[in-house]
């Protein structure tokens, strides 16, 4: 009976340690993996560390003829720019589009400016009136009805140029083609004409204003002065 009983006490001890042995393998996996952590750890804060900068914000140009505000980035590239766009009409509108319609109000008004101071010189017969008055006699006898008509064919052809280059067509802001001269054969030269013509342009286009103002409010024909 003593012995049977011996036997029993043994095997229990032996169970007992058969369940926990196996918990060993358990914790030495653990350690090793929490070694391995620390290890990697520090080589991957090098590897941020050694991570390149971002790269440093565009440097800030401002105008040329408008010092106080940031030059707009569309005007880059395009004849006669000195950053003049206050009020940002080039991140609204196509570039193309507004330089086209530049160049359209500045070759009309050079030809006006002429035009306007001219026929206070000479007039047509028939048409013996000062030119401020020319606008109201002209639609009185029908003759503003035929300008109406001309001018209006000319802008169907505009629009459709212009269309053409918003969709891509490569064509340059108010090129029609019109080079009877060939100056358009030495870019140099055609880069030097066409900055003479926008400022010219530019300038017709205050002229022609000054010419209308003065000649409604002094009543007299060129140079538009008080008596």
């Amino acid at each position: 009976m003593q012995t049977l009983s011996l036997l029993v006490a043994l095997f229990g001890a032996a169970s007992a340690f058969h369940g926990v042995a196996p918990r060993a393998p358990a914790l030495r996996a653990n350690r090793l993996s929490m070694e391995e952590a620390a290890v990697e750890a520090p080589a991957e804060e090098a590897v941020e560390e050694a991570a390149p900068a971002p790269p440093a914000p565009p440097a800030v140009v401002f105008s040329e003829s408008l010092p106080f505000l940031i030059k707009r980035k569309a005007l880059d590239g395009y004849v006669g720019d000195v950053g003049f766009d206050p009020l940002g009409f080039s991140e609204i509108l196509p570039m193309d589009w507004l330089r086209e319609a530049e160049l359209k109000h500045a070759r009309v008004c050079m030809l006006a400016t002429v035009g306007f101071a001219f026929t206070d010189f000479y007039t047509m017969p028939g048409f013996e009136v000062s030119t401020l008055e020319a606008h109201d006699f002209a639609v009185q006898s029908g003759a503003m009805s035929q300008i109406l008509l001309w001018v209006g064919l000319l802008e169907v052809f505009s629009f459709i140029a212009i269309d053409q280059m918003l969709r891509g067509s490569g064509r340059a802001p108010g090129d029609y083609g019109f080079d009877p001269v060939g100056f358009a054969t030495d870019p140099k030269k055609l880069a030097d004409l066409q900055m003479k013509e926008l400022a010219n342009g530019r300038l017709a286009m205050f002229a022609f204003s000054g010419f209308v103002t003065q000649a409604a409010l002094t009543g007299h024909g060129f140079p538009y002065l008080f008596d």
